[in-house]
């Protein structure tokens, strides 16, 4: 048996007689690999869906924001006083009438720490529990047809997928994007994220065959 072509994949869990076999003529489903721009789409419609849902998660997690206001009192020359002269002018009778005062906003907001913790789950929590569920795929590669799997073309686990997002996020993405741009040069359209994973991203709506000759 001969391997399969250069962007393609042997069907997973295929008896031995699918190879080569004179009964079928030899004729054999193969995956065919997501490429670049597959890709590249389906991670355009995922950061769509992200950057709105943790918009709409934004406005209740977000913390409080009041504005308080501050009197600081002043002359009309435009200098402030100090606290003798404003002291002074409350127990006047009568105000000075060159005395002015400005109000000075000044916002308080509440913890943002964890609002910020949540926020940055959200994508991991997307990527992982997507990619490990029984669709195998994210709503943007779902809608592009992908599929992500593992070498054997097994659903990949929990750990596997986090696996798989760590190194994308910081690795594959952070460092000059290489990591991402290996899907367009390796042989089975694989980043770094999937070669460290050991994973592979298929197209799910194309059927391919191809005839492997037996071997003598």
């Amino acid at each position: 048996m001969t391997n399969p072509p250069p962007g393609w994949g042997n069907q997973p869990f295929a008896s031995p007689n699918n190879f080569g076999d004179p009964m079928d003529g030899g004729q054999n489903p193969v995956w065919v690999y997501a490429g670049f721009w597959w890709r590249v789409w389906a991670f355009t419609i995922d950061a769509i869906i992200l950057s709105m849902a943790e918009t709409a998660l934004g406005f209740f997690i977000a913390p409080d924001i009041s504005v308080q206001w501050q009197e600081l009192p002043g002359d009309s020359s435009g200098q402030t006083m100090d606290v003798v002269d404003i002291a002074s002018i409350a127990g006047s009778a009568m105000p000075r009438a060159d005395t002015i005062s400005v109000l000075l906003p000044h916002i308080h907001t509440g913890n943002w720490h964890g609002a910020s913790v949540i926020l940055a789950l959200v994508p991991a929590l997307y990527c992982i529990l997507f990619e490990a569920s029984a669709l195998s795929a994210t709503p943007g590669k779902f809608l592009c047809r992908l599929k992500v799997v593992t070498l054997s073309g097994g659903r990949i686990s929990l750990a596997r997928a986090a696996l798989r997002f760590v190194v994308k996020a910081f690795l594959s993405f952070p460092l000059l994007y290489i990591g991402v741009l290996m899907v367009a040069f390796t042989r089975r359209k694989q980043g770094l994220h999937d070669l460290v994973a050991g994973t592979l991203v298929i197209r799910q709506d194309v059927s391919r065959v191809a005839s492997f000759p037996p071997q003598p």
